[in-house]
C-alpha cells in the first residue's frame, strides 16, 4: 500500500517502532543532572530525545559498534591549559550515555558521519528541513507536529563533533571512493536535501524488512550537482548493514559497470546517477518495485545540495590542496611526481625568502603611528630548523633538503614572488611531454601562476607551521579541505600580493595563531570577524589551538608568537566552551611606582628589587567563552596588603612580542657577581611609566630570579612605549633586551652598549 505523504509512513514508523524514551525511565532528579551536564557540553535534552526517535530506530553495523566504541573511548584526555581549565577531549556526557544506550548509540554514530561530511551549520539547517517537510500533513493534534529548530540542532551536532572527533570516517570515505574509481581524496559527498529528508524514515524501515523493502536514489549530476555516492555508501552499508548497488554516471553520460557493496542476494538500497536532464528523487519501493513513497525535488523551493566540509589529514594538507587547484586543468598535473615536487619546494622557497623579511609590530600602535615612523621596528627571527620541520609535515615528505630550497632561494630572492619568477626546468619538461604543441605555452603559463599564486598563500600557513611548537604530536589533526580562500585575508598573504621581495613584511603577535585557525575552524565561523585582540584559544571539531603564554613561564623561555595544538575543547567543572579570551580590556596601570636603584658608577648585582608572585587566575564564563587573567601580586617593601596586577594572556603574548632575548654568553649566569655600572646605565627597582624622559642610554629592570617580576617588567616597558608626544610620535622609542640564565650580567650590558640607540634590560 503507498502512502500518501511523508508524515504517514512517519506515523506507520512509528506505530511499528515505538517511540525512544530514555527520560521516561528515569527519575525527575536524575533528568534534571542530565540535562543540566547536556547544556553544559553544548548539547539539549529535548533535541538530543527528539533525535534519537529518528536516529535511533535503526541498528549500527556490529563491526563498526565494535571499532568506534573503542576509538572513542579510548580517546579520553585531560591538559591542563590555566587555573581551573582544562583541554577536555573525547566522550563527554552524550557520548558517554550513548556507549551504554543502543538508540543513543545509534543517533551518536550517525550524527558524527554527518556532521564530519557536512559543514554543521549546513548540516543543522537540512535536517531542521527534513524534519519540518516530512511532518506536513500532520494533524494539530498529532505529537508529531513539533520539530527542533535548526540552532537547537547546532548544539547537539557540534556536540557530537567534539567527542566523537578521534573516529576517522575517511578511511571509510576514501575506500569507497576509490572502490568507485575515484581520486581517494575526491569521491562524491555531497548530495541533496531531499534525499536527507527521505532517508530519516525509509532507512529504519528498509533494515525492518530488508527482502521486502527497497530505497531507490536517482540524482542528476553536473559541475554544479553532486550524487553524494560515497557518503551514502558508508551510510547505508559500513554503518546501517544494508547491501548497496551504484550505477554510477560518468565519462559523458556513458554509464560505468555495476558496483555493489554487501554480501545479500537482494539489494536494499540503489543509488542511481543521471544525465542532468533527468528527474532527481528519492523512492521507497516494495518487494514487487511498487512505489510506495517517492519524494521529489521542488522545483519552486532551492533544492541544493546541503554543502560538504570535506576533511583533510593536516599531514599532507598542502599537497590535497594542490590537488583541488589543479583538478580543472588537467588530471596529469595532479598526479605528476614533477610537477608535485616542484609545487612543494617553490612553497618551501617562498616561506623561506619570506621568513627573513618579517618585522614584529604591535598591533595596538599599527593604527595611531605611521609604520615608517616607527622606530626600532624587530625583525623576527624564525628558525630554519623549525620551517624545514614545517615543510616535511605540510607535504608529508620526509626528503625535502636545505639544498633543495636553497638552489630556489638564490634565483627567487629580492623579487616579487609571482608568475614573473623563473619557471623550474622539471615543471616546463613535465608538461610539455603531456600537452600538445600548439596549447603548450598556454597551458604551462597558466600552470605555473596557479602553482605560485598558491605557494605565496601557503607559505604563511608553513611559516605559522613552524610555530607550532607540538607539530609532530598533530598527526590525527584533521584541517577543512578546501577552505583555503579564507588564507587570501590574513595580513600577511594581503602585503605579499603587492610585494616587491625587498621591503619589510609586518607580523604582529597573533599572526600564526590566525593562520591555524582558518583550516581549523574551516567554514565553521568566519575566522576574520573573531576579537584577535582578546583571543588566547580557538576550538573547533574537537581541537583547539592556543598561545604559548597561558602557563606564565618565564618569558625568556616562551617563544613568542608560538602556538600550542591539542584534541580536546576547554572544559571547567561540568561546563564546555568553543573559546578563550582575555577578561582584561587591553589597557594597564600600575599601583606601585618605579625608582632608580643605582646609577653610573655605583655597584650592582643580579637580584630582584621587588617580590613578585602569583596569584590565583582569574577564570570567568562568557556565551561560548570562558574569559580569563591572570594575577600577580607586588609585594611592595613597607605595606600589609601586596598590590594586585591583572593581566590577560594575550597581553602578555603582546608584551613577549616586542621583546628580543640576549646572546649566550661564555660565562654563564655568574650569579653572585657584582658589576660597576657605566656611563649612562641605571638600574630600576618597581614598575611604573613615570622613567619615560630619562636620558640615560640603558635601563636596567632588576627582575633576576623572579618570573612574574621579569612579566610585570614586560609590562612596564609596554605602558613606557605606548605614550607619544605632541607630535605623535612615539616616546617609547627604546627596544627591549630578556636576558637568561645563559648570559651574565656584564656581558647583557656590553651587548647592549655597542647598539644605536636606547635600551631597556630584564634581568
Amino acid at each position: 500500500m503507498a502512502f500518501t505523504s511523508q508524515f504517514a509512513l512517519t506515523a506507520e514508523l512509528t506505530r511499528l517502532l515505538p517511540q525512544i524514551g530514555w527520560a521516561a525511565t528515569k527519575t525527575g532528579n536524575a533528568i534534571m543532572d542530565y540535562a543540566r551536564d547536556l547544556r553544559h557540553s553544548g548539547s539539549d535534552i529535548v533535541v538530543e530525545e527528539d533525535l534519537v526517535n529518528i536516529f535511533g530506530r535503526c541498528k549500527i553495523s556490529d563491526v563498526l559498534t565494535s571499532s568506534f566504541k573503542t576509538i572513542v573511548s579510548g580517546s579520553s584526555s585531560n591538559v591542563s591549559l590555566v587555573e581551573g581549565i582544562f583541554l577536555q577531549g573525547g566522550p563527554g556526557p552524550t557520548v558517554v550515555r550513548a556507549l551504554q544506550d543502543s538508540p543513543y548509540f545509534a543517533m551518536v554514530v550517525q550524527i558524527s558521519l554527518l556532521v564530519w561530511t557536512f559543514e554543521a551549520k549546513n548540516l543543522a539547517t537540512a535536517i531542521a528541513d527534513a524534519l519540518r517537510k516530512r511532518r506536513e500533513g500532520a494533524p494539530s493534534s498529532s505529537t508529531l507536529s513539533s520539530t527542533p529548530d535548526k540552532q537547537t540542532i547546532l548544539g547537539v551536532l557540534r556536540a557530537c563533533e567534539a567527542q566523537t572527533s578521534a573516529f576517522n570516517w575517511n578511511l571509510m570515505l576514501d575506500a569507497v571512493s576509490t572502490t568507485l574509481g575515484y581520486n581517494s581524496d575526491r569521491g562524491p559527498l555531497d548530495f541533496p536535501q531531499f534525499v536527507l529528508q527521505g532517508l530519516l524514515d525509509m532507512f529504519p524501515m528498509v533494515q525492518r524488512w530488508p527482502s521486502e523493502r527497497m530505497i531507490h536514489i536517482q540524482t542528476p549530476i553536473d559541475e554544479k550537482r553532486g550524487s553524494g555516492l560515497c557518503a551514502l555508501v558508508v551510510w547505508a552499508h559500513h554503518v546501517l548493514d544494508l547491501t548497496v548497488l551504484v550505477r554510477s554516471c560518468r565519462n559523458n553520460g556513458q554509464s560505468a559497470e555495476y558496483i555493489k557493496f554487501g554480501s545479500a542476494d537482494l539489494e536494499q538500497v540503489f543509488l542511481e546517477e543521471v544525465t542532468a536532464d533527468d528527474e532527481a528523487f528519492i523512492s521507497l519501493l516494495d518487494a514487487e518495485t511498487e512505489h510506495l513513497l517517492t519524494i521529489r525535488s521542488d522545483p519552486d523551493a532551492e533544492q541544493g545540495l546541503i554543502g560538504t566540509a570535506r576533511r583533510v589529514p593536516a599531514r599532507g594538507w598542502g599537497n590535497a590542496l594542490l590537488a583541488d587547484r589543479m583538478n580543472g586543468l588537467h588530471t596529469y598535473l595532479t598526479t605528476s611526481k614533477a610537477v608535485i615536487q616542484e609545487f612543494q619546494i617553490v612553497t618551501c622557497a617562498f616561506a623561506f625568502i619570506i621568513a627573513k623579511n618579517l618585522s614584529r609590530v604591535n598591533t595596538s600602535r599599527d593604527t595611531v603611528v605611521d609604520m615608517a615612523k616607527m622606530r626600532g621596528m624587530i625583525l623576527l627571527d624564525v628558525d630554519q630548523y623549525h620551517l624545514l620541520q614545517a615543510s616535511r609535515f605540510l607535504f608529508d615528505n620526509p626528503h625535502i633538503s636545505h639544498g633543495q630550497i636553497d638552489s630556489f632561494v638564490a634565483q627567487y630572492s629580492f623579487k616579487a614572488l609571482n608568475d614573473n619568477l623563473p619557471r623550474p626546468a622539471a615543471l616546463e619538461a613535465a608538461l610539455r611531454a603531456v600537452t600538445p604543441l600548439p596549447d603548450n605555452a598556454g597551458v604551462v603559463d597558466i600552470v605555473w601562476m596557479t602553482i605560485c599564486d598558491h605557494a605565496r598563500r601557503l607559505s604563511v600557513f608553513l611559516i605559522a607551521l613552524s610555530y607550532v611548537v607540538n607539530l609532530e604530536d598533530c598527526g590525527e589533526l584533521m584541517f577543512a579541505g578546501f577552505a583555503f580562500e579564507k588564507m587570501l585575508k590574513h595580513p600577511l598573504a594581503q602585503q605579499l600580493e603587492e610585494w616587491n621581495g625587498r621591503t619589510s613584511l609586518r607580523i604582529t603577535d597573533d599572526a600564526w595563531l590566525q593562520a591555524v585557525a582558518v583550516p581549523l575552524l574551516g567554514h565553521q565561523q568566519n575566522v576574520w570577524k573573531l576579537p584577535w585582540e582578546k583571543i588566547c584559544l580557538v576550538s573547533g571539531r574537537g581541537w583547539s589551538a592556543w598561545i604559548s603564554t597561558f602557563a606564565a613561564s618565564d618569558p625568556g623561555y616562551t617563544r613568542a608568537g608560538s602556538v600550542t595544538v591539542g584534541r580536546g575543547s576547554p572544559y571547567r567543572n561540568g561546563v564546555w566552551k568553543s573559546g578563550i579570551l582575555d577578561s582584561t580590556n587591553g589597557y594597564c596601570s600600575f599601583k606601585a611606582d618605579m625608582k632608580k636603584a643605582e646609577t653610573s658608577g655605583q655597584a650592582t648585582a643580579l637580584r630582584c628589587a621587588e617580590r613578585v608572585s602569583f596569584g590565583t587566575p582569574y577564570c570567568g564564563e562568557g556565551e561560548d567563552v570562558f574569559m580569563v587573567c591572570a594575577r600577580f601580586r607586588l609585594h611592595k617593601a613597607g605595606t600589609k596588603q601586596p598590590h594586585l596586577q591583572r593581566f590577560g594572556y594575550k597581553q602578555l603574548q603582546n608584551y613577549l612580542w616586542r621583546a628580543q632575548l640576549l646572546k649566550r654568553c661564555s660565562h654563564g649566569s655568574r650569579m653572585s657577581e657584582t658589576i660597576k655600572l657605566a656611563v649612562s646605565c641605571a638600574t630600576l627597582a618597581g614598575f611604573g611609566d613615570y622613567l619615560i624622559e630619562t636620558e640615560e642610554k640603558i635601563l636596567i629592570y632588576l627582575t633576576a630570579h623572579s618570573v612574574g617580576a621579569r612579566w610585570l617588567a614586560l609590562a612596564s616597558v609596554h605602558l613606557v612605549c605606548v605614550w607619544s608626544n605632541d607630535e605623535g610620535e612615539p616616546l617609547g622609542s627604546r627596544q627591549i633586551l630578556l636576558r637568561r640564565d645563559d648570559c651574565c650580567f656584564q656581558c647583557a650590558i656590553d651587548e647592549v652598549a655597542a647598539q644605536p640607540g636606547k635600551w631597556f634590560i630584564i634581568l
